[in-house]
């Protein structure tokens, strides 16, 4: 099975990303990822996923890995497939997605192509359980800790996580984040 394929960005639009391999040319459809980082004529290596059923074959190409394992956990979802899940991670970045579901953010979700309140109830409820196990960078691991934290102490999930929005998490520490967003709380 293909895992990965490195070749050179031929054509990048919004609706496709064609990809030279040697003499194959891969076609997908590209992340949000993908379109705000490569350039046309340029050489990467693309994380890959291949579905085969009775009725279709589907070539999914992502960025790094961080996007194939966050599409992948979409898919677990009841009643989303691969085809919403690539609609998802077109329109928006992974971090953004992953801070989203651990800040329940259902009205945020809900705004993202093709998913409605309750597809965005279940993502949250069926993927915020497993979020230690999504690979998120060290900016969004801050944030879920400093989440949990001001949680614990009886705030509204909510409200931390718009305060938490407003500050530089990345230049700080955990606990002066925490302190910063119990001055704004």
């Amino acid at each position: 099975m293909i895992r990965k394929v490195r070749g050179k960005v031929e054509k990048l639009t919004p609706d496709e990303i064609i990809i030279e391999s040697g003499n194959m040319f891969f076609e997908s459809i590209p992340t949000y990822r993908i379109l705000e980082r490569c350039e046309i004529g340029k050489e990467y290596v693309f994380e890959t996923h291949l579905e085969i059923s009775e009725w279709n074959i589907a070539f999914y190409m992502f960025y790094d890995d961080i996007e194939r394992n966050i599409f992948l956990n979409l898919k677990k979802v009841s009643k989303l497939g691969g085809k919403s899940a690539l609609k998802i991670l077109q329109k928006i970045d992974v971090e953004q997605l992953i801070n989203m579901i651990a800040s329940q953010d259902v009205k945020g979700l809900s705004k993202l192509p093709g998913i409605g309140k309750k597809t965005a109830e279940r993502i949250i409820n069926e993927l915020g359980e497993n979020l230690e196990t999504l690979p998120v960078s060290g900016e969004s691991t801050k944030l879920k800790d400093a989440l949990e934290a001001l949680e614990a102490l009886g705030f509204e999930k909510n409200k931390v996580f718009n305060v938490l929005k407003e500050i530089d998490i990345e230049k700080l520490t955990l606990e002066n984040i925490i302190t910063q967003a119990l001055k704004k709380l």
